[in-house]
């Protein structure tokens, strides 16, 4: 009988901007539980994420990433306003006027007036309101790029093609792709803000227009390996319903990146469930039947693998509204890193994963405990 593989650990990161701080937060307290991953697949801020991660040595990780959301901070707006119940509001507002008249040092910086015109023909690489360079120099200085070329961690990242509309997957591993600066760029390159990302022929655009939580490409390749898996997402899809107009652009926001996963994974956990109970019954059956081709290519799908899916997911701060992905305010990042790290703990003290499953069960996900 064939040696049963460990199971892989897989760090899975949605893409939002400036609530990616929470998965650092989450990261660190993986780190703290020494479960450092195998695998990570990102999209956008994510892909940002998991690059800083896969680029650096375990020891070094945590800071890594530290080391870019300090760089990408900015300090709250101390304007001096009048107390009243709109003073927080305002505060908030000009604050995300700030990020998009001025930019984020380290990440992106307006490109000028002419960005604006909306019929002007621009290469490519300046169709965006932004100009994400300084990300390229931040990555070049916080990552290793020759550690992610030598493939001990693997490394995802998801993008969209321009042209075909398609899923574009850069792997470390795929013996194709060496990545670096410009494909985690093109990761993050989410229009109308930023450009598309020109690698080769093809221009690339934000992984998350196709979708973006890139949980399908873990799963679809785990379906032969054990895996233990940390879904860390960034959009709640099933919060309150809104009573205010700015309420409801925020909860359309989180519906559309949450990216139907609820769905995705009850699908999932169906699917590799039905192959699991596929095998079962393949080992029940008499010699003469198991021979038969037909019984043969329907038993050949089964597989006798288990999958765990850690679901994490960022519930909203108070006073947040649709503008919070490009909210990088020093009270509102650290905020998210200490909820990613109180959610992390929180799940490793649970570890639901570790409880034995029954036979027939292939694949289970596990949520944030409520209290």
């Amino acid at each position: 009988m064939a040696t049963r593989r460990p199971p892989q650990t897989v760090y899975v990161f949605q893409g939002g901007g400036a609530l990616g701080a929470y998965q650092a937060g989450v990261v660190e307290a993986l780190a703290h539980a020494e479960l450092a991953p195998d695998w990570l697949v990102g999209t956008s801020i994510g892909a940002i994420n998991a690059t800083l991660i896969a680029g650096n040595a375990p020891g070094d990780r945590v800071q890594a990433l530290r080391s870019f959301w300090d760089r990408v901070t900015q300090p709250g707006f101390t304007a001096p306003l009048p107390a009243s119940p709109w003073t927080a509001i305002w505060q908030q507002g000009l604050q995300t006027w700030q990020t998009l008249t001025r930019g984020i040092p380290g990440f992106f910086k307006p490109r000028g007036p002419q960005a604006w015109d909306m019929n002007r023909r621009a290469p490519l690489g300046e169709l965006g309101f932004y100009d994400t360079s300084p990300l390229a120099e931040t990555l070049r200085e916080l990552v290793d790029f020759d550690r992610i070329a030598a493939a001990e961690t693997r490394l995802t990242l998801c993008a969209v093609n321009v042209r075909s509309g398609e899923l574009a997957l850069f792997d470390n591993r795929d013996g194709r792709t060496k990545i670096g600066p410009e494909h985690v760029m093109a990761s993050g390159a989410l229009p109308p803000g930023f450009p598309p990302v020109t690698i080769g022929r093809d221009a690339f655009w934000d992984g998350g227009i196709y979708s973006n939580t890139p949980l399908d490409v873990v799963l679809d390749d785990a379906e032969r390996r054990d895996t233990l898996c940390f879904m860390v997402d960034l959009w709640d899809a099933s919060e309150a319903a809104p009573h205010t107009m700015a309420q409801a652009l925020t909860r359309y926001k989180d519906i559309q990146y949450a990216s139907r996963i609820l769905e995705h994974l009850g699908d999932h956990e169906r699917m590799q469930n039905l192959r699991r109970a596929l095998r079962l019954v393949g080992r029940k059956l008499d010699g003469k039947t198991a021979a038969n081709p037909a019984v043969k290519e329907l038993l050949a799908l089964g597989c006798d693998s288990r999958i765990d899916v850690v679901h994490l997911v960022m519930r909203a701060l108070p006073g947040e509204d649709s503008w919070r992905d490009i909210d990088f305010s020093d009270a509102r990042l650290r905020a998210r890193w200490a909820a990613g790290l109180r959610d992390g703990h929180r799940v490793l003290k649970r570890a639901a994963w570790r409880e034995p499953p029954d036979d027939n069960v292939g694949m289970r996900v596990h949520s944030l405990p409520e209290t």
